[in-house]
């Protein structure tokens, strides 16, 4: 507060870390909150945690919107995110201040201002890169054969048990540890009863979308009364109520039935007060008559969008019709979606018409939850899913907030996780490597672009169009005889293995870890890559083997049909895909033949290893160094990845380190922030002589 000179993207982003670095992870507390109401809050959801900081800074604000959109499409992953990406931009920061760094070579009498502008405009541009032409590739070449799957049979039947793992590994990060097992139960129980196992990716979308009308909340209730209930649940009581049994047909109305003669949507004269009187008795008898006909078409419940008159509500209760008033659009957009009706608008020509936009309801009743009144309907038939509603019960508003919260996540992680993710595999080619060639070590172009002329240099971007990953010095190392005949020529060079060298006692030193520092970069590094593939075995469940690729034999396009994430794919949680892409990424720039890219995919490689040093810091001492030397002799020795545990989505994981790489980028493509202060806004009128 009261400095003149905004904070680094690198300092904002550590104060925001430091917020949430607590609370990550199994072992992780709460974080206390206080709202401007002065009521207390505990959490444990890193992005509401977030979003409820009162932060100023454009920087800051930026870096919780990248996290926002992150979560909204993944459900999860905000602590890590602003972990990775506070550790990012330090060791960034430190990059491109080095006097020897190395995206500067070709600046000579520069301002200091400009140089650092240059080094941070290529730095972003690199990041942007290193998606399609290097993780891509990783994922689809390296990283894929160590997958597991959450489904018994290929695609076919989910497992119960893997399922439960993924849940509960989602719920150890935002409730409480006496209700994670709870609310993994409830999640996995309601997926059930709403998917049927069918349409799996579409229920999942719907759910996420109206999930808001798919659930109520409850407070004075213990958190165990939560429960799942067939049918919808309406945010509203009976206006009107009677009684009815056996199929009950449904009627939707958008507009007042009893609407004044002047919005009747007719030209009407009125001369005296006498035809006024006559107006408003022709409306009444006509309100009578059109209650009376939906009578007369076994009408039994209304279900209105808006406010109904007394008059209405009268007829109905002699008609022996209840109704239901004030329904948000969002309620009747979903009732008219998974009934597939349309709302009725009675015609003022002829208000005796069939009445055909009707759907059938097995019960309509009310429902008491603590000291609110609901209205419980179950219809006889939907579309998209099994209709089914979750109420949360809890002490407090901000615990049944939380658990809804936390819930409503889980789907939108399982929604991802059950989508299969497509990546881009380079074939190399010369021309692609002599562009990229260019694109990394020429700084001319980009120099007089970002330095001289300062224009926008979002203008120049690698994806402009596509390129080819970057070439690799390599040496003909063999490749394991499970893949031998499903590589095609192209792949086989990427895959080369090297042992890893050196003692037990040497992987338990920390400065002998497989992190390392920059300046270190282009030296040789003995780095565990490419390790023999899992050996097929019939007698192992689906859940607890790998994928396997294509025969040799098979078409192209089957062959490239393994370029993408498989939905259900799944890893054992504890940073084991951090410290898996970290081997593989640290392989990847030994090998690279551009030093500015290497030092790049080596700084991002051991950027990923705080993940798993943060989740190991409750452990004994040395747990991170045995969590790598475990993980590395596991896969070494040819050996299954330990299933004990519980599990994590591979789409989500890869697609937070990826969102990592954009915020990133973008921040760095920032050369300056003006502060504006903001005029106070003019109440205008409607009506002014300037608007006339």
């Amino acid at each position: 507060r009261g400095s003149k000179t905004a904070a680094g993207p690198s300092v904002v982003a550590a104060a925001l870390a430091g917020v949430v670095r607590g609370s990550l992870g199994p072992e992780g507390g709460q974080v206390l909150l206080t709202r401007p109401t002065g009521e207390v809050v505990l959490s444990r959801d890193g992005r509401r945690v977030l979003e409820a900081l009162n932060v100023s800074s454009p920087t800051a604000r930026t870096m919780i919107a990248c996290i926002s959109t992150h979560c909204s499409f993944t459900g999860d992953g905000a602590k890590t995110f602003i972990i990775l990406l506070s550790n990012l931009l330090q060791e960034l920061e430190k990059l491109c201040r080095g006097d020897g760094a190395f995206f500067c070579e070709n600046i000579r009498g520069r301002e200091k201002y400009k140089e650092k502008c240059y080094r941070l405009k290529q730095v972003s541009q690199l990041l942007m890169m290193i998606q399609t032409d290097i993780l891509d590739p990783i994922m689809i070449q390296d990283l894929q054969r160590h997958f597991l799957s959450v489904f018994s049979v290929f695609d076919a039947e989910i497992n119960r048990s893997a399922m439960c793992s993924v849940l509960e590994a989602y719920f150890c990060g935002k409730v409480g540890n006496n209700r994670q097992t709870f609310l993994s139960q409830l999640t996995y129980d309601f997926y059930l009863k709403v998917t049927a196992d069918k349409n799996r990716n579409e229920v999942l979308s719907l759910l996420d979308e109206c999930f808001a009308e798919l659930h109520a909340t409850v407070t004075g209730l213990p958190v165990s009364s939560s429960r799942i209930l067939d049918g919808l649940i309406l945010q509203r009581d009976f206006t009107v109520y009677c009684p009815a049994d056996g199929n009950i047909k449904v009627l939707i109305i958008t507009e007042p039935i009893h609407a004044s003669v002047s919005n009747l949507g007719v030209e009407v004269a009125i001369m005296s007060e006498r035809q006024h009187e006559a107006s408003e008795i022709w409306n009444t008898k006509r309100t009578e008559a059109l209650i009376q006909h939906m009578q007369n078409n076994n009408i039994k419940v209304l279900l209105s969008s808006v406010k109904q008159q007394e008059i209405v509500h009268y007829y109905a209760k002699n008609s022996g019709i209840s109704i239901v008033e004030c329904l948000s659009p969002e309620e009747i957009s979903l009732i008219c979606r998974i009934t597939k009706i349309s709302p009725f608008r009675p015609s003022v020509g002829n208000i005796y018409r069939e009445i055909t936009e009707t759907a059938v309801a097995v019960f309509c009743q009310p429902l008491q939850l603590g000291t609110r009144r609901f209205v419980h309907i179950g219809f006889a038939k939907t579309c998209a899913l099994q209709l089914h509603s979750v109420i949360f019960c809890g002490p407090v508003v901000a615990v049944v907030e939380q658990h809804a919260c936390a819930f409503h996540g889980a789907f939108k992680m399982l929604k991802q996780m059950f989508i299969t993710i497509h990546l881009t595999e380079h074939c190399k080619s010369k021309t692609g490597n002599q562009s990229l060639s260019k694109a990394v070590n020429s700084g001319s172009v980009v120099q007089q672009c970002c330095v001289e002329e300062h224009t926008n240099c979002n203008d120049v971007q690698a994806g402009t169009k596509p390129l080819s990953p970057f070439p690799i010095k390599t040496q003909k190392l063999p490749v394991p005889s499970t893949l031998e005949s499903s590589l095609t020529q192209s792949q086989k060079c990427n895959y080369q293995t090297e042992m890893l060298n050196g003692s037990e006692n040497e992987l338990l030193e920390d400065n002998q870890l497989i992190s390392t520092t920059v300046e270190k970069s282009t030296s040789s590094r003995n780095v565990p890559v490419q390790l023999p593939a899992y050996k097929n075995s019939s007698s192992i469940p689906i859940c607890e083997t790998l994928f396997n690729y294509e025969e040799n034999n098979k078409s192209n396009v089957q062959r490239n049909s393994n370029s993408y994430i498989r939905a259900g794919s799944v890893v054992p949680v504890g940073g084991i895909f951090e410290i898996l892409l970290h081997y593989y990424l640290s392989y990847y720039a030994k090998q690279c033949q551009y030093p500015n890219m290497s030092i790049l995919c080596t700084l991002i490689a051991d950027v990923l290893l705080n993940v798993p040093k943060l989740l190991c810091r409750t452990q004994k001492r040395n747990a991170f160094p045995q969590l790598c030397f475990k993980v590395t002799s596991t896969l070494k020795n040819d050996q299954q990845l330990w299933l004990n545990q519980r599990l994590e989505s591979v789409s989500c994981k890869y697609q937070l380190v990826v969102s990592v790489l954009h915020c990133a980028a973008r921040l760095l493509s920032v050369d300056m922030i003006i502060g504006i202060k903001r005029l106070p806004q003019k109440a205008e009128e409607s009506d002014s002589d300037i608007d006339l």
